[in-house]
């Protein structure tokens, strides 16, 4: 039996062996090798390229002769050749054999349109300095303001972040430096055309947008250009019907924030203070009560301010659907939007909604027609008795012995009344509702081959309102015998209401005609037109305070007694006529002449117009015979310079837009009554002076560049040099305080702007992995040239001839002082210096040289904010259906200035502060080698004036943003009807290096402790495409 069974069980391994083997004959006699050799067009072998068998993953690359082995088991099929630069192959097989391909150029990206001024060009023909930015790279940040999202997607452009605050977290815009003094220096935006915000619109809707750098690109929009110019193209509809969804939540939290030292160490170090100020102890029965028994949040505090203020959730979220329908004649493009964030502080929200309509009609073969219809809603709100900055300000500086919340929910009287988690949750309200509305309209009649005619109006309507109300917070106090609270007030002693509203209408009317023409190898383009603007502003604002109920916020409700109400209404025309003429000599030599011709009514009628013109040039080399050599290599070469002026006449006053600056204004108010015939009479007086001999200002811009494309166009390079004059400067020159009128505007002066960009691009693709890897780099210099030989002193900063505008100003810190003997034998400097105090250079003198004292001629330039060496690196690759990005964005010099409750410990100038964690490494006898001076109280101010110990470098790299995204396969979104779904994680700002003081980011300028940190931020958001 046993015999049988092992018999049995030999011929079942005999039978699987020789099942096997036949089956791997089967296969070996199935497989085919398939051989060839791939070229570019040119016959040039291509190395690298990626061979696939169409529809499996069997796949090769070629080698370094540009040939390719494949084994395959099918015995016929395609075979697909991919390589960047190059149009896909695909090449049928049939057996084993050689199959060769000969890869054409991509010329794709030789036909790439971009747009500019009033128009479209070649990207290759273009001779200004534009930049362009992808929709993709807007989405892959989720921010609550568009302009945050252009930080480091270009060289040149600066994006600054003040504030992380809902409402208020915009980023500053700056192209190519400061560009004016009192003449604004923010740039041109318009979305298709139409001057609005950059963070009133969902990137989602955005197509793309170009940043025209230069005055060759800009000169077409003349004085408004004079800040650079940001085109916004939205998307429109196509043929078919298109369906997207995208949607993300997050969590926002600090990127950083200063931690205080708690209640015990706050008093133990306020009496070093007191010692090192000659005064006596101040807490030595508390000290020793909160050590024997600690807190009880009755008589004894130890406040935790962040907790008790930061009570929001800081969660965001948005919504955006888009829907685009199209046939042969009527397009339409429909998106509506929704955001919603919260702050950190109670009562710190902003709702963004938008709704457009994009509609494109062709009513005859020559006639086409377009509508544009955008709905814009805002809801700012924010705590009612203070901002979120001071309520945060506070937050910081208080110290923890004050009482914040008793255990039993009352609120305790913080500083003198000031109780900054009262004041977030319970102290009223302040919305900021805004309402937009923009309506578009086209007309584009072809009326010859070549010749196109455009009329275009928009109008452009937008109201404010405002509604502030300061409501009451009861205050308790403790009742120590009794250990009980007793009620002491109301903070404030009176509530109050604000109501301001405000209505803005902005016409535009626009004619245009567009002709092209070519001529054998010349190419001829005309653009040339008319435009008129008219924009009118109006404001009403109210006041009145003791109103009856918190619940009834109303003017009626509140008391005539002390009531205010004022207004007024401002309006400005410009009226501009433009033109512009491209010519290119077979693609090869290009020439581009641009001008406008501006008026302005803020001018008298003898300064209205000016004309502000620009020219540039390019020359193509890789098209010349000579480089064919080398074309291989570097597949496109151009090298371009443009010279032009551009005007500026946006004149701020006080942060205000001044529409009249050449007439003097009249004012009234309670200040200016008068007393006649036993009468108190309402009294206007002239407050402004007036120059009306002011003129344009303008700024004269040289820009030389180039633009390559090597090894395939996978590498890409523009490179930039500038020099921007900006010269008959609109100037608020200060006039002395007998005149009794404000300063007039002045053309005085002249500055500069300098710099360099460099943007390198890589891109390439190896079978199914994708990346992509593009570095920018800039740098411009600031310099105030001419200032009419002044220096103008405003606090901490100074205006003087040959230094970066708004200078840090102040004494040159040496170290401290190590004993009395060094402080004995230094120059004399006031304060009551003592060992462990900041001692400074003295340097100078009336005289010119040092006088042995440290006084205001001792001051010197200290540095400046301007960022320099900016610089961004942004990685990308794909993998079948993953994406990643890793978005690095950094400073490499800049100075900021640490300065009030942020720099000094115990100060602030509106209560008593405390001290934070890092400022504990003070001088001491037994801490010579101390960072920070000894701790003084605030009668001795030495160690805090401007000087160079509280600027410091706020250089900086920062991993701006992280994406992971899967998108989901096609194989299982069909069954649902869904083209593609994509699914992603991101975080934003979450990792900062830099030797910035603790707890504060070196993007928030000049911090004396009123900010609203910026925002590091987590993502979950889907896209969805049906």
């Amino acid at each position: 039996m046993q015999h049988l069974f092992t018999q049995r069980w030999r011929i079942s391994w005999l039978l699987a062996l020789l099942i096997t083997l036949c089956q791997h004959a089967n296969v070996f006699a199935q497989s085919q090798v398939l051989r060839g050799k791939v070229t570019d067009a040119n016959g040039a072998v291509l190395p690298g390229v990626t061979v696939v068998v169409k529809n499996t993953t069997l796949g090769t690359t070629t080698d370094a002769d540009g040939r390719y082995t494949l084994r395959v088991n099918e015995q016929s099929g395609t075979l697909v050749f991919s390589f960047m630069g190059t149009v896909g192959k695909e090449v049928p097989f049939n057996g084993a054999g050689e199959y060769d391909a000969a890869l054409a150029e991509d010329t794709k990206m030789l036909n790439e349109v971009v747009v500019v001024g009033y128009g479209t060009q070649k990207k290759v023909n273009l001779t200004g300095s534009v930049a362009v930015i992808e929709s993709k790279s807007l989405t892959n940040r989720q921010v609550g303001s568009t302009s945050l999202a252009l930080q480091g997607a270009a060289p040149g452009v600066t994006i600054t972040q003040q504030s992380g605050v809902p409402g208020g977290d915009a980023g500053t815009i700056r192209i190519r430096g400061v560009g004016s003094i009192n003449a604004g220096q923010n740039p041109l935006i318009l979305v298709d055309n139409v001057e609005m915000s950059l963070d009133a619109i969902d990137p989602n809707n955005i197509a793309s947008i170009s940043i025209l750098k230069d005055a060759a690109a800009a000169a077409v929009y003349g004085s408004r250009a004079a800040n650079g110019v940001v085109l916004v193209t939205t998307k429109r509809g196509a043929k078919g019907v298109n369906v997207s969804y995208n949607a993300y939540g997050l969590k926002q939290e600090p990127t950083d924030l200063p931690q205080k030292v708690n209640g015990l160490e706050h008093m133990k170090f306020w009496d070093v203070a007191q010692a090192n100020s000659g005064l006596p102890a101040a807490f030595t029965q508390q000290i020793a009560a909160y050590e024997k028994k600690g807190p009880d949040n009755l008589t004894l505090f130890n406040t935790d301010w962040r907790k008790l203020v930061l009570t929001n959730n800081g969660l965001m979220q948005n919504h955006n659907l888009n829907v685009s329908v199209g046939g042969e004649r009527v397009k339409l493009f429909a998106s509506g939007s929704f955001l919603d964030q919260n702050g950190l502080t109670a009562n710190t929200n902003y709702k963004r909604m938008d709704l457009r309509f994009n509609t494109d009609v062709a009513i005859t073969n020559k006639l086409s027609a377009s509508m544009d219809l955008v709905l814009n809603k805002s809801n700012r709100l924010w705590p009612g008795q203070n901002t979120p900055q001071y309520i945060i300000r506070e937050m910081l500086g208080f110290p923890a012995i004050t009482p914040g919340q008793y255990n039993t929910g009352q609120w305790g009287e913080g500083w003198s009344n000031a109780n900054p988690a009262a004041q977030a949750q319970d102290g009223g309200f302040n919305r900021n509702l805004t309402d937009s509305q923009i309506i578009k309209g086209s007309l584009t009649y072809t009326l010859i081959s070549g010749l196109e005619l455009l009329a275009t109006y928009s109008a452009n309507y937008y109201t404010s309102r405002n509604r502030q109300f300061m409501d009451q917070y009861d205050i308790y106090n403790a009742d120590v015998a009794n250990n009980t609270l007793v009620f002491a007030r109301p903070w404030p002693a009176l509530n109050s209401l604000s109501d301001n509203y405000s209505q803005n209408y902005q016409n535009l009317f626009r004619a245009q005609a567009t002709y092209n023409k070519s001529f054998g190898k010349h190419g001829f383009t005309l653009l040339g037109g008319f435009s008129t603007e008219d924009f009118r502003t109006s404001f009403v604002n109210t006041f009145r305070q003791n109103l009856l109920s918190p619940d009834r916020p109303y003017l009626n409700s509140g008391d005539q007694l002390g009531q205010s109400m004022s207004g007024g209404e401002s309006r400005y025309s410009m009226v501009s006529a433009y033109g512009r003429l491209n010519y290119n000599y077979d693609e090869k030599y290009l020439l581009e002449v641009n001008g406008r011709w501006d008026a302005s009514s803020r001018f008298r009628e003898s300064n209205w117009w000016q004309l502000f013109p620009s020219v540039s040039a390019g020359w193509r080399l890789s098209q010349e015979k000579f480089w064919a050599g080398i074309n291989k290599v570097v597949n496109e070469a151009k090298i371009r310079a443009s010279y032009g002026s551009l005007g500026n006449q946006n004149l701020i006053r006080n942060g205000v837009a001044d529409y009249y600056p050449t007439y003097s204004l009249f004012n009234s108010g309670s200040a200016y009554n008068y007393y006649f015939n036993n009468t108190v009479n309402p009294g206007y007086a002239l407050t402004t002076a007036a120059n009306p001999n002011i003129r344009w200002e303008t700024s004269k811009i040289l820009d030389i560049g180039g633009d390559f494309s090597l090894l395939r166009n996978r590498l890409n390079i523009t490179a930039d040099f500038f020099q921007r004059d900006i010269v008959d400067m609109l100037q608020l020159v200060p006039v002395p305080a007998y005149v009794g009128l404000t300063a007039p505007f002045v053309n005085s002066g002249s500055m500069r702007n300098q710099g360099w960009e460099l943007g390198i691009g890589w891109r390439d693709k190896i079978r199914d992995f994708s990346y992509q890897v593009q570095v920018n780099a800039s740098d411009v210099k600031n310099t105030l040239l001419n200032n009419g030989g002044k220096q103008i002193i405003n606090g901490a900063t100074i205006q003087q001839e040959g230094y970066a505008l708004d200078s840090y100003y102040g004494y040159i810190a040496d170290g401290l002082f190590q004993s009395a003997e060094e402080v004995k034998n230094a120059p004399f400097q006031y304060g009551n210096s003592a060992a462990g105090d900041i001692r400074y250079r003295d340097i100078s003198g009336p005289n010119g040289v040092p006088d042995n004292k440290i006084d205001s001629y001792d001051r010197a330039i200290l540095g400046n904010y301007f960022p320099r060496y900016e610089y961004s690196v942004n990685l990308s690759a794909q993998y079948k259906g993953f994406d990643f990005t890793a978005f690095f964005q950094g400073v490499g010099k800049k100075d900021n200035y640490l300065s009030g409750t942020a720099a000094q410990p115990f100060y602030s100038a509106n209560f008593q502060g405390t001290m934070f964690e890092y400022q504990k490494d003070y001088w001491s006898p037994e801490n010579t080698g101390a960072a920070y001076p000894r701790l003084t109280v605030n009668s001795i101010p030495n160690n805090y004036v401007t000087s160079s110990f509280w600027v410091r470098s706020a250089a900086y790299l920062r991993l701006k943003n992280v994406v992971l995204g899967y998108t989901l396969p096609t194989a299982l979104t069909t069954k649902a009807k869904i083209k593609s779904a994509r699914v992603y994680v991101s975080g934003q700002n979450l990792v900062t290096w830099t030797k910035f003081f603790p707890g504060f980011d070196p993007e928030q300028r000049d911090t004396g402790g009123e900010f609203y940190p910026i925002m590091r931020t987590y993502t979950v958001g889907l896209n969805i495409n049906f």
